[in-house]
Formats: C-alpha cells, structure tokens, sequence
C-alpha cells in the first residue's frame, strides 16, 4: 500500500503566520504551507469562473474550512460553467471522494445531473469524460470516469451504460494502457508540462477506488512514475531529454506560463538554493502551478526511497531509460525505443543527453522534446546550457518558430550524442534539403517549409550570461559556477551572440557553429576534482582530439582518461517499425554501446525496469511489480 500523510499544522507554518521565514525544507512543511496559504483564495477573476485552473484552489478552502459556503456552490456547479472541459474531471473527483458529505443533497444532485449527461467522447455541449486525446488526457478523463461510476452506482449515463459497466471499461482502459507502457515506455515522457498532470488523476484514483485490482493498476502505474521522477531530477529540474517542452524551466519566472512539472517538484523534493524562492503569489499568478494544489490535497504520495533518491545527490550515478512513441492505449502503434536516454548526477551538477529514432511519418509533438541538457548547482535564475540544431525552428516566418526560440524544446534528425559520465560529445550532419517534405503533417512542414531546401546549417547551444566566470582559451570555452566547472570544445569554428533579446534569449548568451558538419565536447568537473579552475583549463587544452569529417567520428580521451569514440549514422534508412536509424555507433574504452533495441526502460543503481518487470531497492525497504501477467502483481519487503 502506497504510503499516506498524517495531516498537521507543523511548527515552521505558525512561525510563518506569525511573521517569521517559513521552513521549506520538508515535503510536509512545503504541503502544509501552500494548503493554509490558499484559505479563503479569491475563486474567480473579474467575475468569470476558470475551472482549469481554479477548481483546486476551491476545494483547498475545504480543506481549510469544511463548511465554507462559496467553495461548496463552486464546486457543485463547475460543470456546467462556460469554461467547463476535462481538466475539470480529476478535481470534481477529488472533492466528492473526500468531502462529499459536506454537500447539500441538491448540489449533489446537479453533480450527478451534469456528469450524467457528460458520459460522452464530444464537446459538444460539455466536454465530455470518455473520449482519448492525448495521454495526459486520457488519464484525467477515465480516472475520473471510473470514479464517478462508482460514487453513483444508480445514475443514468449518456451513453446508455450502467455504472457497473462503466467502471468496467474504464478499468479495462486503464488497465490496458498502463500494462503497456510497463512494456514500452509511453510518449509524454517526464514532460515539464504535462507530467503532473498524468501523475494526480492516478493518485486520486487510488486513493479514492474500492476495487482491490483498481488500485493496483494505479499503484503500479504511480510506481513507475516516481521512479523516473525522482531520478531524472536535480534541484527541481527535469533531466533532458523530455517531450512537450512548452516553455523553459525558470526559477524566478517572469511570465504567466511557467512549467507545471517544475513546481510539483519543488513540492516532492525541494529546488535546492531556490526552495525559498516558491511564493504563495506564484499559485495566484501562474495558472500551471494550479496541478501541484491537487498533488498537495491528496494523500497519496511517494515512498521514502524516492524522497531520498530525488533530493541531493551524495555521491554520481548513471541513469539510463527509453520512451516510445505515441499510440492511443500506448497499444501497436506505440513504437518502443524511439528515445534513448542517458542522465549522469553528480552532486554539484547532473547532465542529460538522448538519442533519438526519427519517426519522419508521424511525430507526435517531436518539436517539444528538449533533447539535451547540463545542469549545475546555483542560485541564479538560469543554471543549465541547451544545444540544438533548429531544425523545427528553422522557418522564422511563423511565430515563436525562428531559430533563436530556446524555450520550447527542439530536436533534430541531424543531431546524435555520445555520452559518458560527465563527458558529452555531440555532432551535427546536416543535408542540403529536408528530405521529409510534407511529413508529418502539411502544417508542422510550414513551420520549416521556407527552408526546405536549404536547411540552416548550425549546431548551437546557450549558457546563463550569470555564470560565475567565463574565458576563451586554446579554442575551448571555460565556464564556471561556484565549483562547478565546464568546458565546451567547438569542433568547428563559432561565434558567440551575447545581445539577442527575446522570452527565450533573455539572460542567455548563444554559441552558434555555421557548419553542415560540426559538433561540441562538454567536459564537467568540480574544485574538489580539478582543484582549480586554472588546473582544469589546463588538463582539458593539452587533451587531444582526433576527428575525421568524412567519416564523422570523433575520438577523445576525456579528463578521467576514458576513450570516448562516436560515429554519427546517417539514419535515413527506417526500420520495419517506421522509425529511422538515426543513432549514432559509440564506443567506451574499445567496447561498442548497446544498441538502442537492446536500451532498458530504466537502468540505475536503485531502480531497474525491464520485461514489465519494475524493482525498486531501498536501504530499508525493496519494491517489485511484475506486470507479466493481465494484472501487476505488487511485493513489498522490510529489510
């Protein structure tokens, strides 16, 4: 059984109340702080209702006081608002699963009244709670489906269904598609965006289910989700790379639309330096802080080993994972090893690369996927680097698609990563034309189309303009943060643009290589290593590197002497499952690297997944699903 909180006013909030710095150093204090913040929150703006967006902060006023009266009539009669749709669902089952009691039989009645006529797959008139669309949907409507089922065992569905038989195809829906995702991965992988919202639906259903087989489809599903969760994180960032990037990751943002992912974990696992800087405003401002109030209200939450693996990181590890593509039920069109993932953490910084198998017929949002990241321990705004080639972005003519759009993610067909611990050789082989013309979709081709047949020849990257310290030596670029050190080896000749202005740009300088071929070496390395940064620019200028542009190799003793060799593959050819063989062919020490259909759904030193079979190791606990069978088969031991 997952575990539960115990609900307490701890000692940090009275002291906060009171005047004083609030401690944000636990999980409970950061729940119990935003849950007494958001007592008496205003439930509407300028007299329109926006349930998307507000519906959890109604039911935190439950939280706080049982009998308020305008919390009670907002819920009772979100359904039928103008603004009503999906996002709706998981709340209205939130609520009726812990406080349904405080409702008045007739505001009970219009819920049951409204969710009966929304039993449907269309829009039309409501949105309904029965149809697909894209994951993170799909999870938010059939939770919240098999729930409603089940708290009204007697209603008269649209559909013409018994709630009997609803709840059955719900399960079944449910436990199809999660049963293959344990097979292959799914597509809205670790998204800065979407993650949360896949993740709460699932904890509700748990808590709130009957059926013993119900829960355990959810568990299992949760399970999973924390692993990846906690693993891929530093300091409140997700590790690249991950799909449906919407917008950059920023700790003191600026603008309305922040990551949603970003602030569930800072609720889980703290944001390091930055835990402080989340204000009980950002939950009034930011309409995607919104999914976290629900991950604070339910009393599902993780087990101890992940609070332990996703907060700092005590000593390195390696983490490798992969992802499918997109497939309604995550069923046969579901490609496994599309996205090939490999996180190194360190406990000063973290790194995340992929590569990935095009899928030049049709991509499911393969624009969004943030493909590589460096990230460092700081306490400025900005503490990672990106590298891209803008392929996607490599119109300009449609907004928020030139080339120089950083805060939405962007990978390339053109692009292959070899990585190595704290070591990232990335090379770029760009053709003269687009050879996929049309593909996936006319309208995603018109955000490239005005160079289709001169794609923009670039490798780039970005680096906060905050660093500590920067120099240029011996043609490498010397960053520093505190004692974190990088070095960036262009392989061809580059320019540095320091006064681009833009959302994406702002406090970022870019580092961009005009070349068909050309490729970047990231070397990281700490004071504790190194000693000094002067020491580490000069064990890193005497390295010696061998490239040959007509094989597209590279080889590189990197500073731990460990012999890195890439050669990028050109990868137009497409597998009989339609993706590309877009990898590269890497070597380690003379020893070839696994190939990509050979990849684990997670490899790590705590958690490994592989053949629908999750183990989960902890110093005083071990976890296991076996998911071989119809149903997950779930163990837990205490060592």
């Amino acid at each position: 059984m997952l575990k539960k909180t115990t609900l307490f006013l701890s000692l940090s909030f009275f002291c906060f109340l009171g005047g004083y710095a609030q401690d944000l150093s636990s999980f409970e204090n950061r729940r119990q702080w935003l849950l007494k913040g958001l007592d008496g929150t205003e439930l509407s703006t300028g007299g329109t209702t926006k349930g998307k967006h507000v519906l959890p902060k109604a039911i935190a006023r439950l939280y706080n006081n049982p009998n308020d009266p305008e919390a009670l009539d907002y819920i009772a009669n979100i359904l039928h608002q103008p603004t009503q749709n999906m996002f709706d669902f998981p709340g209205v089952a939130l609520a009726l699963g812990k406080y349904r009691d405080l409702f008045s039989p007739a505001q009970i009645a219009t819920l049951k009244k409204d969710l009966e006529r929304l039993a449907k797959s269309d829009k039309k008139d409501g949105e309904g709670f029965l149809g697909h669309g894209t994951e993170n949907h799909a999870t938010m409507m059939w939770t919240s489906a098999y729930l409603f089922a089940q708290y009204f065992p007697d209603a008269q569905w649209v559909n013409g269904m018994t709630s009997a038989e609803l709840m059955a195809d719900m399960k079944e829906r449910l436990r199809k598609t999660f049963k293959n995702v344990y097979t292959k991965g799914y597509t809205e992988y670790l998204s800065t965006t979407y993650e949360v919202v896949m993740n709460f639906p699932v904890a509700i259903l748990y808590e709130f289910a009957e059926d013993p087989e119900t829960k355990a489809i959810a568990e299992a599903f949760l399970l999973y989700k924390w692993s990846l969760q906690s693993t891929n994180h530093f300091e409140g960032l997700t590790m690249a790379p991950y799909s449906r990037m919407n917008t950059q990751e920023d700790y003191l943002p600026t603008d309305s639309y922040v990551s949603a992912t970003l602030y569930q974990n800072w609720l889980y696992w703290g944001w390091g330096p930055h835990t402080q800087s989340v204000k009980l405003e950002h939950f009034e401002q930011y309409p995607e802080t919104s999914y976290t109030i629900y991950v604070a209200l339910s009393n599902v939450f993780p087990d101890p080993i992940f609070f332990r693996l996703g907060g700092s990181q005590s000593e390195p590890s390696t983490m490798r994972s992969s992802a499918s593509t997109f497939g309604h039920f995550a069923g046969e069109r579901a490609r496994p090893h599309m996205m090939m993932r490999n996180v190194y953490r360190d406990k000063l910084f973290a790194i995340g690369t992929g590569n990935f198998r095009w899928y030049p017929g049709g991509d499911y949002a393969d624009h969004d996927t943030n493909g590589f990241n460096i990230v460092w321990h700081s306490t400025d705004r900005f503490n990672y680097i990106n590298c891209y080639h803008p392929y996607w972005n490599s119109d300009g003519d449609v907004e928020n698609r030139a080339p120089d759009i950083w805060n939405h993610g962007s990978i390339s067909p053109f692009q292959q990563t070899a990585h190595y611990q704290s070591t990232v050789i990335t090379l770029f082989n760009i053709p003269e034309k687009d050879p996929w013309v049309n593909t996936p979709s006319k309208d995603k081709w018109l955000w490239r189309d005005a160079h289709a047949d001169n794609l923009l020849k670039r490798g780039m990257l970005r680096y906060p303009k905050s660093v500590d310290e920067k120099q240029e030596t011996k043609g490498w670029i010397f960053l520093r943060e505190g004692d974190v050190f990088i070095g960036i080896k262009p392989l061809k000749p580059y320019y540095i643009q320091t006064d681009l202005k833009g959302p994406s740009v702002d406090g970022f300088n870019i580092v961009k290589s005009d070349a068909a071929k050309t490729g970047f070496i990231f070397e990281l390395g700490s004071a504790e290593e190194s000693g000094s940064f002067k020491n580490f620019q000069k064990k890193l200028t005497s390295k010696k590197i061998s490239v040959d542009w007509e094989e597209m190799t590279v080889a590189y003793k990197n500073l731990t002497d460990h012999n890195i060799r890439i050669k990028f593959n050109p990868g137009l050819a497409v597998d009989a499952d339609g993706l590309a063989r877009s990898v590269p062919t890497v070597w380690v020490n003379g020893k070839e690297d696994i190939p990509y259909s050979e990849w684990p759904m997670i490899k790590s030193p705590h958690i490994d997944m592989d053949n629908s079979l999750l183990k989960i190791d902890g110093e005083k606990s071990t976890i296991r699903v076996d998911w071989n069978g119809d149903l997950p088969k779930i163990t837990r031991k205490d060592s």
